[in-house]
């Protein structure tokens, strides 16, 4: 495994933050207006509902830092994946695009790309781009609140 979090970790069993329902849970940066943006493209696309959505500022992804220090400071969305042991592997930057995006029509041009460049390029890109999208797009000064029919695809 990586010693530079590139790919993923593995958590021992705990309380549960994907479930067999949505396994996937992916964090953003609430604050970014692009994050929030992509998010959206994001959630209309996944018509399966297999993702749930939180933000780092929130209080679950607190617990998760507490719990993983490594992911406190990262400037990447993390991504919580159940496996099918019950057990959860946690994604950041292109790893973790490459999982959010993989069988999505919409992004079927993205994934493909990051098929073809080797994760050590395609990191690199989501750092660079990462250090990008706040002077690009902007930031929001407060979180998303859900709508009412979103309300069960977001943690706290």
């Amino acid at each position: 495994m990586s010693t530079s979090m590139e790919s993923l970790r593995q958590s021992p069993k705990q309380e549960s933050l994907a479930s067999e329902r949505h396994p996937l849970l992916l964090f953003f940066d609430g604050e970014c207006a692009f994050c929030n943006r992509w998010v959206n493209k994001v959630k209309l696309a996944d018509h399966a509902h297999r993702m749930r959505y939180g933000t780092k500022q929130g209080r679950t992804f607190q617990r998760v830092a507490q719990a993983h220090p490594e992911f406190a400071k990262v400037d990447s969305v993390v991504l919580v994946k159940r496996r099918a042991d019950g057990g959860e592997d946690f994604l950041v930057r292109s790893a973790a695009i490459r999982e959010v995006i993989a069988g999505l029509p919409e992004f079927r041009f993205f994934e493909v790309l990051l098929q073809i460049f080797p994760e050590p390029i395609s990191n690199l890109g989501y750092r660079i781009f990462s250090k990008l999208r706040t002077p690009l797009f902007g930031k929001w000064h407060h979180c998303r609140v859900p709508i009412e029919q979103d309300k069960e695809l977001y943690v706290e």
